[in-house]
């Protein structure tokens, strides 16, 4: 019995080899990849404790995605995430933001309760489109309610926005973001 199809879909171990040779050098040009925590700053101090602001932190650099994401697994468990030396100053985290060495999103997630809550990535250019109309509504009823004066609601709905926008992954890293958010959501 013979074979008689097309070979044309099999590729030689060289072109195999050449193929993922190229895969990673693209990959070592995007590293380290940088993780960042937002978040709600505030004075422990009865006298300040009404002032809150925004601040980011700098949770470190990491070489692969899995990386990044144990490195804020761990931080966010142990509660070792702050914005500073003060005391005085507590930090609520909100927002994990992993970026590669270009500024392109890699992966984006929502914290709650020391847990992070990874944002599913966009899987095309037709869905990112959808996530980017979706986030500026979210912006313009969050604009809405701060001119009527509801600032709790406006600064809810503005958090909800970032986080629709952190499914907004680079197209680079969305086959790979995809199956770490799998993988996490899996497990």
């Amino acid at each position: 019995m013979s074979y008689s199809g097309s070979t044309a879909g099999f590729l030689s171990a060289g072109q195999v080899l050449i193929s993922q040779t190229l895969a990673q050098l693209r990959l070592a040009q995007r590293t380290p990849l940088t993780v960042t925590c937002s978040g709600e700053a505030r004075y422990l101090v009865p006298d300040l404790e009404q002032w809150a602001f925004e601040r980011s932190v700098s949770l470190g650099t990491c070489d692969s995605l899995v990386g990044a994401m144990m490195q804020v697994s761990t931080r966010l468990g142990s509660g070792d995430i702050a914005c500073g030396d003060d005391p005085a100053l507590g930090f609520t985290p909100q927002l994990i933001v992993v970026v590669d060495s270009d500024q392109g999103l890699v992966l984006a997630g929502e914290v709650s309760n020391r847990q992070v809550t990874w944002c599913q990535p966009v899987a095309s250019d037709s869905e990112a489109r959808a996530v980017v109309t979706l986030a500026c509504s979210q912006r313009v009823e969050a604009q809405h309610f701060a001119d009527l004066g509801k600032h709790a609601e406006a600064i809810a709905l503005r958090r909800q926005a970032t986080a629709t926008e952190g499914r907004l992954v680079d197209p680079f890293w969305r086959d790979a973001a995809q199956l770490a958010f799998l993988q996490r959501r899996a497990a």
